[in-house]
């Protein structure tokens, strides 16, 4: 297969030790999102978790966030996180068997959770259902996300749509492929993006740097940037991955670089996952541009389950932060 010219493509030895290493699965640890160092950092003062045992071990976990303002208590997603909900270990048996003890141990889980205004979770690939969450008073929504399942390089190319390709091969031809080492150098190119957009950039410079750090540390991350033919930085693309699943995390391009730039280093990360058996999540339709760039990858449609248990003064209060999400959230 002959997709580009490969001396555009630069590879260093150090960037290969920083792909994904062979992870176990641990189902009370299902996503990145789900690990303890991860919390530790998104949620340093509200992070705490209810559990289920059965034999003296942890068979159930569900972290929970709750904080406090204009006199009410609540819990949502920590920033930066885009999957959690409840972790558990289903056993063995018959498919009814499993799904059956599943319920039960999440239903616990939510029993034992603090009584709050409100809570909400978006949760993982491995919540299959809402069930548990709904026979707990749980209003249940759903949104999607784009996941390609890993394949040979030859069939991921055969999938990408006709235009898709040519855009990667004219990207590829103007840009050579690097890293970026430092998170500082990736968040500020991030930032200077926006301004020139007239955007405002709401993502804390100091949390995504230490988030950064840590997924560099454990080797849970990579930053693909993209230089132009005078070595300046064109675009870069932050991914980080768990043992099932790499996620399209962070992406940003100049306001004049090539229009397949982005794409061309969504390839390159998308190749990575598949070499090392991972999922890759595009994390999200949440816009048509999105749906339409993410389509012409090739990929399946996945529901993710939203799920929401509120008092009226909660349901206010959430009304009032989708409103003001654009300024006041990052994601």
């Amino acid at each position: 297969m002959n997709i580009s010219p490969q001396e555009n493509i630069l590879f260093f030895p150090q960037e290969k030790e920083a792909m994904p290493q062979a992870l176990e699965k641990d189902p009370l640890t299902p996503t990145i999102f789900h690990e303890p160092w991860w919390l530790d950092i998104v949620a340093p003062d509200s992070y705490k978790q209810v559990e289920i045992y059965e034999n003296g071990k942890v068979v159930g976990r569900l972290p929970y966030f709750l904080r406090q303002r204009w006199g009410m208590k609540y819990s949502l997603m920590p920033p930066m996180t885009h999957f959690l909900g409840p972790a558990v270990v289903e056993g063995e048996g018959s498919p009814s068997t499993r799904f059956l003890r599943r319920l039960r141990i999440i239903r616990e889980l939510i029993a034992q959770l603090p009584e709050a205004s409100l809570y909400q979770y978006k949760c993982h690939r491995d919540i299959t259902d809402a069930i548990a969450f709904q026979q707990e008073k749980f209003l249940t929504g759903v949104q999607f996300t784009y996941e390609i399942i890993p394949q040979p390089e030859e069939e991921l190319w055969k999938n990408l749509r006709t235009e898709k390709r040519k855009k990667i091969r004219q990207a590829q031809k103007l840009h050579t492929i690097t890293q970026i080492d430092d998170p500082l150098e990736f968040l500020r190119f991030y930032d200077s993006n926006f301004q020139e957009k007239g955007i405002q950039n709401v993502c804390n410079e100091r949390l995504c740097s230490k988030l950064i750090e840590a997924c560099f540390t454990r080797k849970r991350g990579h930053i693909y940037a993209a230089r132009n033919q005078k070595g300046e930085l064109a675009a870069a693309v932050f991914c980080i991955w768990d043992a099932t699943t790499s996620f399209y995390f962070m992406c940003t391009r100049t306001g004049n670089s090539h229009s397949g730039v982005i794409s061309l280093l969504a390839w390159e990360a998308l190749k990575d996952a598949a070499r090392q058996g991972l999922i890759f999540d595009f994390d999200g339709l949440n816009t048509s541009n999105a749906v339409l760039f993410f389509t012409d990858f090739g990929g399946i449609i996945s529901p993710r389950y939203i799920v929401t248990r509120q008092t009226p003064a909660g349901g206010l209060a959430l009304a009032y932060k989708e409103r003001n999400r654009e300024s006041r959230y990052f994601f």
